[in-house]
C-alpha cells in the first residue's frame, strides 16, 4: 500500500469524471439489487440525477440510502438524498448544468409532477489502473477521512 495525497487523487479523479456523465446507478432494498443508466451531473464532489417517484430506484432509495455508481473503471459508493423537485429554486444551478449537458431528458422528464432530483454524497472511489508494466492497481480514495492510498492487485497465474 502506497499513501497519496488526498486532493491530488481527488482533482485527477474530478478530471477523469468532468462535469456530467451517464453513470450505472446500483441501488437495493429488502435484498434486491437492480441496476440502471443514469445521466448524472457532479457538482461540488456530489452527483446529482432526477427520477420519478413512481420508479423502482425511487423506492429502493427511499429505503436504503447506500447507493453505488460507476463508469469505466470507476467505482463509486455514496449515500443518496432526495433533494426536491428539479424546478425549485434551490435547485436552479444543478439544473441549468443538467439542461445544459442533458437538454432532451430535462425536457422530457423536469417538469413532471412525479419528478425529483436526488443528490449522492460521496463517500469512496475506488478506481483501476494499470502501471507501465501493465501491472493492474487500485487507487481508493475515502471522501470522509480525507485519505487515499494505492494498492497493487495481485493475480494468481
Amino acid at each position: 500500500m502506497e499513501v497519496l495525497n488526498f486532493r491530488e487523487e481527488l482533482e485527477k479523479f474530478s478530471n477523469q469524471t468532468g462535469d456530467h456523465k451517464h453513470m450505472a446507478l446500483a441501488t437495493c432494498d429488502d435484498n434486491y439489487p437492480t441496476v440502471r443508466t443514469m445521466s448524472v451531473i457532479i457538482y461540488n464532489d456530489n452527483i446529482y440525477f432526477q427520477t420519478g417517484t413512481d420508479l423502482h430506484k425511487y423506492d429502493q432509495i427511499s429505503a436504503n440510502k447506500n447507493v453505488a455508481l460507476c463508469f469505466d473503471n470507476v467505482q463509486i459508493e455514496g449515500i443518496a438524498k432526495i433533494i426536491g423537485k428539479p424546478l425549485d429554486k434551490n435547485n436552479e444551478e444543478i439544473m441549468e448544468k443538467y439542461k445544459k449537458c442533458f437538454e432532451s431528458s430535462f425536457k422530457k422528464y423536469s417538469y413532471l409532477d412525479n419528478e425529483v432530483l436526488i443528490m449522492v454524497k460521496i463517500k469512496k472511489i475506488t478506481i483501476w489502473k494499470y502501471d507501465a508494466e501493465q501491472k493492474p492497481y487500485r487507487v481508493f480514495i475515502d471522501v470522509d477521512k480525507e485519505n487515499a492510498y494505492m494498492e497493487y492487485y495481485f493475480v494468481v497465474q
